[in-house]
């Protein structure tokens, strides 16, 4: 019997041509689910709103200085930066393919894998209906009797399709794709900020200004800025250790998992730290 990852592989990564179709920007964000993925693009449309004296945005969910591939920038006259979680198709990463078209450079937000999926679990935890251990182990059955959804937003095989297949990427666009981690945006935001706006080529700000950008962008003040008109929220105040809700066999399922179908770690030793 075909693996899920194998068979999303086939039945969805092959026939995904987003990133092909929607190709037209000056800068791509590719994220990983709950990576800080939010933060990241109020900072940098708080940036560009003051470089080009523009209106900020109202709502930390508004794209008008990011938005997705597909839709129409609201301020044509500034760099087109678009955002999106999308998996290449297996088509495109080959050298072959990627020699015949013209890609935008990609920022790569990347987070520790098993706080991703505890962090997703707890914030659709209502809309799931089923435990933890059953989420993680990708009960699609489960999923379905318990709440009529057909199918996870992502799973732990999304996580594993998306890392491969972007792994792969930068080892064949090297210097076109900027890797972030989130955790190091963290611990020094400021240097990295900078460091993303380069790659995007931004208009460059003074500290002041970069600083405000940060400040703008704390859980405190994004709280504050939260769309009514979207049920669930971006912003957690939450500071629980987000690797308490595995169990032993938990653990256990997630590493053996990671062991077997895992080609690009990104430099997350996935062994330590529970």
């Amino acid at each position: 019997m075909i693996s899920p990852y194998w068979n999303a592989r086939l039945t969805r990564d092959l026939t995904n041509l987003s990133l092909v179709r929607h190709r037209n920007s000056d800068g791509h964000i590719i994220s990983m689910h709950q990576s800080g993925t939010h933060w990241l693009r109020n900072m940098l449309s708080m940036a560009m709103a003051r470089a080009y004296n523009l209106p900020e945005p109202e709502y930390i969910q508004d794209n008008d200085f990011i938005c997705a591939p597909q839709d129409a920038s609201k301020y044509p006259q500034i760099p087109r930066i678009v955002s999106s979680h999308q998996i290449p198709t297996p088509l495109i990463t080959n050298r072959l393919a990627l020699s015949l078209i013209r890609l935008p450079d990609y920022v790569l937000l990347m987070r520790d894998p098993r706080v991703i999926a505890a962090s997703h679990y707890r914030r659709f935890e209502a809309r799931y209906k089923i435990p933890f251990s059953e989420y993680l182990r990708a009960n699609v059955e489960l999923l379905r009797q318990n709440s009529r959804k057909r199918k996870f937003d992502k799973d732990i095989w999304w996580d594993l399709r998306f890392q491969n297949s972007w792994g792969r990427m930068m080892q064949l666009r090297p210097g076109h794709i900027h890797l972030v981690r989130y955790e190091e945006l963290r611990r020094d935001t400021a240097r990295h900020l900078r460091d993303i706006m380069q790659f995007l080529h931004m208009p460059a700000i003074d500290d002041e200004t970069l600083a405000w950008c940060i400040e703008q962008s704390s859980k405190e003040s994004m709280a504050q800025k939260e769309s009514p008109d979207i049920a669930h929220k971006v912003v957690h105040q939450d500071n629980k250790n987000p690797l308490a809700i595995y169990s032993d066999d938990d653990k256990r399922f997630f590493l053996e998992t990671y062991r077997k179908y895992c080609k690009a770690d990104f430099g997350y030793d996935l062994e330590s730290g529970w």
